[in-house]
C-alpha cells in the first residue's frame, strides 16, 4: 500500500513514533483487521526512524508458525546447525547481525514485525526479551484473531508496549483518501458509495478505484470523479487481493470459503456438516468468515466484495456441483432479501431452472435495492404469460433509472396495454410510463390522450358490469392528472383531484397506490399554491402509506420523495428534507449511484435558501456533472440553474460562463421544478450581465399565469430582493401573509424590518431568521441592524447586533466555492476584516489566538477562513501564505 493510503491514520504515526523515541523499553502492537492499514503504518513508523535507528524487519507466515525460530533465518546464516535450538545461541548471533548493520555508530534497534500473529512461540520470545532488556524497539502487527502472541501481549500488560487498535475509515478520511488517489474532487455521493462498499477498508479501497478506473465506471467530468453504474468485485485488483488471501489457506479452507461465498448466508450447522467445524473455526479465527446476525447465526464472507469476487474464481461446473450439494442442505425458503437474491442469482449462473414466482419475486427485490443486471436477467427469464406485465413493468423500471426512456415505453407499452403492467395494478406503472414520455419531450396533452385511449380499450374488452371498468377509469384519470400537474394546469388539476378523491374507493389491492397518488399530487399543488405546511401533511401522510406498502410498490417512492422535499424547502422545514433524502439514500449503497445527484441538487436548494452560499455550490457542482450520466429524478435542469446562480453569487465567472453555455435543452421536470430553474438562471444572469436577468424576473408574473402563484412567486420575490431589488420587498410581505412554514415567514419579518427601517425591527428579523434556520438572511438582518443603529448613534445596540450577525455568518459552514476544473476568479476581493484574519494566519496565529486578539468569536475566525480560502482560490491553511503573494 502506498504512503497516500496513510491519510487519517496521523494521531497513530506520532503517538507511536513518540513511544519509540522514549527513554526505556518501547513497543507498539498494531492491530486491525486486513486491509485497515496497519502493514502500510508499520513502513510509514520504519521510514520516519529510519535516519535514528537500525531497522530490521521479520514476517510471519503461516508456513513458518510451526518451525521453531523459521522467521528468524534471513539473520541466522552464520549460526552452526548444533545451536539452531539454543535460544541463547539465536538471540547471540540476531545481536551480532544488528551490530554489523549499525557500524558501530550507537544507533538503537528497531524491529518491524508484520503478521506477528503468524509467529512461532520460540521466535516470538526472541523478539520480547529483546525489548524488555531494552536492547530494542519493536512495531508488531497484529490481526484481531487469532491475535498478538502470549509473548507479546505480555509486554503490553507490563507496560511496555502501547497496544493501538486500527479502526475502518469514516466517509470524510475515504473521501480525502480517493481524492488524492484520484487527484480530483470526488463527488459527495459517489464517495459515500466508496465508504459504503469498501466498509472503510484502505486496501479494499485501493482495489475499487483502481477496477473502478479501469472497467470505465468511474469516469471524471469536468473536474469531478463520479460513478456510472454499481461497484463490481470482479476487477483484477480486487481479484489479486483475494488469491493471494485465499492461496494462504488450506484447500479444505478453500473449499468452505468457495461454498459460503456461492450460497450464503449459510447456516452454521449446514456449513459444519458440510466442511467440518475445525475447518469454518480456523476461518472465523482469520476474519475471512463472519457471523451475520451475532454467534450462532448464519455465516457470509468477512466482506461482501470477497464473496463477488470469489464467485467469479470458481468455474460454472464447480459451482454447479456445489450448488447441487447444498440445494438438499438448505431452506426451501431463504429467510431473508440477500439469500433469496442469492439463490436466485446463484441458480441463473449456473442455468438452473427457477419457478416464475419466485423470479418475479427476485426481480421485484433486485429492482429496488438497485440490483440491476440481477432484476433485469430474473425477469427477463418469466414465462407466464400473467405475470409477464409485471416483469415488463420491473424492467422498465430499471431502463427508466438508467436513462434509456425510450426501451421504458417500449416495455410498458408491450402487452395488452401499459395500463396493465403493474405489481399491484395500473397506477404505478402509468406513473411511470409517463414519467419516461416526460423524458422524451412528449407533451401532457399526448400523454393524457393516450393514456385515455388505452383505458377506453380495455374497458372495451370487459364484460358488463366488471367492477375494474371503475378501476381502469380511475387509472386513465391519474394519468392525466399526472400530465395536467406537469404542463401546469394547476386550477384544473385542484378540481380533478376532488373527482378522483371522490371515486376512491374503501377497499381493494390498489387503493394504497390510488391513496399515495392523490396524497403525492395534493402535497405538489397545495406546494405551488404557497400553503407549504399543510403540503407537507400531505407529503407525510403519503410516506407512511408507503412504509407499509412499501415492499409491493416499486417506483412510488421517488415520485412521492421529489414532491415531499420541495414541500419541506418551501416550509423551511430543513430537517425533514434532509431526513427524508438521507433516508431515502440510505435505503442502498447503490442508490447513491442513480439518486445521489437529485439528492444534492435538493440538498443544495436547501442550503441556497438557508443562505448556505459555499455549502450550497460544493454540493451543486459535482451534481450537474452526475445529472448528465442518470436523472431519473428529472433534476437536470434546476441542477444546472442552481449551480449557475451559486457560482455566479461567489464570483466564479469562469464556472458561472461554462454553466450558462451548457444549460439543458429538454425540460422533463414539471411545470413546479422548471419554473424554479428559470427563475434561479436569470437570477444569475443578473449578476453576471447586470439588469437583463432583474427585469426578467419582475416581467414573469405579468406574463405567465403560473408564476402568479404563490409557491412560484415567492421564490422570485425573494430572489430580487437578494439582488438587490428594494420593491420586492413590499410584495414579499403582500404574498408571505398568505403562507406558512419558517422559510415565507422569516422573510415576511425581514421585508417587514427593511420597510420600517428601525434597528430593532431588523434586530426581531434576525432572531427570527436564524431561530428558522437561516443564518444567511439572518446576518444580513443584523448587518441592517448594526448599520441603523450606528446611524442613530446608539453604539452599543450597534456592536451587540454586530456580534449578532458574526454569530450568523460563523455559523454559515465551512465548504469551499470552487470549480474543480477551473482557476477560481479571484476579482472578488477580500473584506477587511477576511484581509486582517489572514493576515494573522500567515504570521502563523492559531485560531483561537486570532480570535482573542481580534476579540471575535473561533467560529468567527473559521467562517472568515474558509470564505477567504474560496475567494483565493486555495483549499487549506497552508498554502494562504503563497495565495497572499500571488
Amino acid at each position: 500500500m502506498q504512503a497516500e493510503h496513510l491519510v487519517g491514520r496521523d494521531a497513530e504515526l506520532e503517538l507511536a513514533t513518540e513511544i519509540l523515541r522514549q527513554e526505556g523499553a518501547g513497543a507498539v502492537l498494531l492491530v486491525a483487521d486486513p486491509g485497515i492499514g496497519k502493514t502500510a503504518l508499520a513502513a510509514e513508523i520504519a521510514a520516519r526512524l529510519a535516519g535514528e535507528m537500525v531497522v530490521m524487519r521479520v514476517h510471519g507466515s503461516p508456513a513458518l508458525s510451526a518451525v521453531p525460530y523459521g522467521v528468524l533465518a534471513p539473520y541466522l546464516l552464520d549460526l552452526p546447525l548444533e545451536q539452531a535450538t539454543s535460544p541463547v545461541a539465536i538471540l547471540r548471533e540476531f545481536w551480532s547481525q544488528f551490530e554489523k548493520r549499525r557500524g558501530g555508530e550507537g544507533a538503537r534497534l528497531l524491529l518491524i514485525v508484520d503478521d506477528a500473529h503468524n509467529l512461532d512461540e520460540g521466535s516470538t520470545q526472541i523478539l520480547a526479551e529483546l525489548v524488555t532488556a531494552g536492547w530494542a524497539r519493536l512495531v508488531a502487527t497484529s490481526r484481531p484473531r487469532p491475535g498478538l502472541p502470549a509473548a507479546l501481549l505480555q509486554l503490553w500488560y507490563d507496560g511496555l508496549a502501547e497496544r493501538l487498535e486500527l479502526h475502518p475509515l469514516d466517509k470524510e478520511t475515504v473521501t480525502e483518501l480517493a481524492e488524492k488517489t484520484l487527484g480530483g474532487t470526488v463527488m459527495s455521493s459517489a464517495a459515500e458509495v466508496l465508504h459504503s462498499v469498501s466498509e472503510g477498508n484502505p486496501l479494499l479501497l485501493h482495489c475499487l478505484l483502481e477496477d473502478s478506473k479501469a472497467d470505465g465506471n468511474l469516469v471524471r467530468r469536468n473536474g469531478v470523479w463520479l460513478l456510472t453504474r454499481a461497484l463490481s468485485g470482479s476487477g483484477e485488483s480486487l481479484a489479486e487481493v483475494v488469491r493471494n488471501r485465499v492461496l494462504r489457506t488450506s484447500e479444505a479452507e478453500r473449499e468452505a470459503m468457495y461454498v459460503i461465498a456461492l450460497s450464503e448466508p449459510v447456516p452454521a450447522a449446514v456449513l459444519d456438516t458440510q466442511v467440518g467445524r475445525d475447518t469454518v473455526r480456523a476461518l472465523m479465527d482469520s476474519r475471512l468468515v463472519l457471523s451475520a446476525n451475532g454467534p450462532g447465526g448464519p455465516l457470509k464472507m468477512w466482506h461482501p466484495m470477497y464473496s463477488e469476487a470469489l464467485r467469479k474464481i470458481v468455474s460454472p461446473a464447480r459451482s454447479l456441483q456445489i450448488r447441487q450439494r447444498m440445494v438438499q442442505q438448505l431452506p426451501p425458503e431463504p429467510s431473508t432479501a440477500e439469500g433469496l437474491l442469492r439463490m436466485v442469482s446463484w441458480a441463473l449462473d449456473c442455468g438452473a431452472d427457477v419457478d416464475d414466482e419466485r423470479l418475479l419475486q427476485a426481480a421485484f427485490l433486485a429492482a429496488k435495492l438497485l440490483q440491476n443486471p440481477l432484476a433485469m436477467a430474473a425477469a427477463g427469464k418469466v414465462r407466464s404469460e400473467a405475470l409477464r406485465p409485471r416483469a415488463r413493468a420491473v424492467m422498465a423500471l430499471v431502463n427508466y433509472n438508467d436513462g434509456d426512456y425510450r426501451a421504458a415505453v417500449r416495455l410498458l407499452e408491450g402487452g395488452s396495454g401499459f395500463l396493465d403492467a403493474d405489481p399491484l395494478g395500473p397506477v404505478g406503472a402509468g406513473l411511470l410510463w409517463a414519467a419516461a414520455r416526460f423524458a422524451l419531450g412528449d407533451s401532457s396533452a399526448d400523454i393524457a390522450a393516450a393514456a385515455r385511449t388505452a383505458a377506453t380499450a380495455l374497458i372495451d374488452g370487459q364484460p358488463a358490469r366488471d367492477p375494474a371498468v371503475q378501476l381502469i377509469s380511475r387509472h386513465a384519470h391519474a394519468i392525466g392528472l399526472r400530465a395536467l400537474a406537469h404542463e401546469g394546469s394547476f386550477e384544473d388539476l385542484r378540481k380533478g383531484l376532488e373527482r378522483f378523491a371522490e371515486a376512491l374507493g374503501s377497499e381493494g389491492p390498489d387503493l394504497a397506490m390510488d391513496r399515495i397518488f392523490l396524497l403525492a399530487m395534493q402535497c405538489e399543488l397545495l406546494t405551488v399554491e404557497g400553503q407549504a405546511v399543510q403540503a407537507l401533511e400531505a407529503g407525510r401522510e403519503a410516506l407512511l402509506v408507503l412504509e407499509e406498502h412499501h415492499k409491493d410498490l416499486l417506483y412510488f417512492s421517488d415520485f412521492v420523495l421529489l414532491r415531499y422535499t420541495l414541500a419541506a424547502l418551501e416550509a423551511g422545514d430543513w430537517e425533514a428534507a434532509e431526513s427524508a433524502l438521507d433516508r431515502h439514500a440510505a435505503g442502498s449503497a447503490m442508490g447513491l449511484i442513480y439518486f445521489g445527484a437529485g439528492i444534492e441538487v435538493l440538498k443544495g436548494m436547501s442550503m441556497l435558501r438557508q443562505g448556505r452560499l459555499e455549502k450550497a455550490a460544493e454540493l451543486l457542482t459535482p451534481a450537474v456533472e452526475a445529472l448528465r450520466v442518470k436523472d431519473p429524478l428529472q433534476l437536470r435542469n434546476l441542477g444546472n440553474a442552481l449551480a449557475f446562480y451559486a457560482a455566479a453569487k461567489s464570483g466564479n465567472a469562469v464556472l458561472a460562463q461554462r454553466l450558462a453555455s451548457e444549460r439543458g435543452e429538454a425540460a422533463a421536470g414539471g411545470a413546479y421544478v422548471e419554473a424554479l430553474a428559470e427563475l434561479f438562471r436569470l437570477a444569475g444572469e443578473e449578476l453576471v450581465t447586470k439588469g437583463t436577468g432583474l427585469q426578467s424576473l419582475r416581467r414573469l408574473p405579468e406574463s405567465e399565469d403560473l408564476h402568479r402563484l404563490p409557491g412560484i412567486l415567492m421564490q422570485n420575490l425573494v430572489l430580487r430582493a437578494e439582488l438587490g431589488d428594494v420593491q420586492a420587498m413590499e410584495s414579499i410581505q403582500e404574498t408571505a401573509s398568505s403562507m406558512a412554514g419558517g422559510w415565507a415567514g422569516g422573510w415576511q419579518s425581514l421585508a417587514a424590518a427593511q420597510l420600517g427601517g428601525e434597528g430593532q425591527g431588523f434586530v426581531n428579523a434576525g432572531n427570527l431568521l436564524a431561530a428558522s434556520g437561516m443564518p444567511g438572511p439572518a446576518a444580513v438582518a443584523f448587518d441592517k441592524a448594526a448599520v441603523t443603529f450606528d446611524a442613530e448613534g446608539k453604539r452599543p445596540e450597534a456592536r451587540q447586533a454586530a456580534v449578532l450577525r458574526d454569530v450568523s455568518e460563523a455559523s454559515l459552514g465551512d465548504a469551499l466555492v470552487h470549480d474543480p476544473h477551473t482557476e477560481t476568479d479571484r476579482s472578488v476581493p477580500l473584506t477587511r476584516r477576511e484581509q486582517d484574519i489572514v493576515a494573522l494566519a500567515v504570521s502563523g496565529l492559531t485560531d483561537r489566538q486570532i480570535a482573542e486578539k481580534l476579540m471575535v468569536s473561533v467560529r468567527t475566525v473559521e467562517g472568515h477562513l474558509y470564505r477567504s480560502y474560496a475567494k483565493l482560490g486555495i483549499r487549506r491553511r497552508e498554502d494562504l501564505g503563497a495565495a497572499v503573494r500571488h
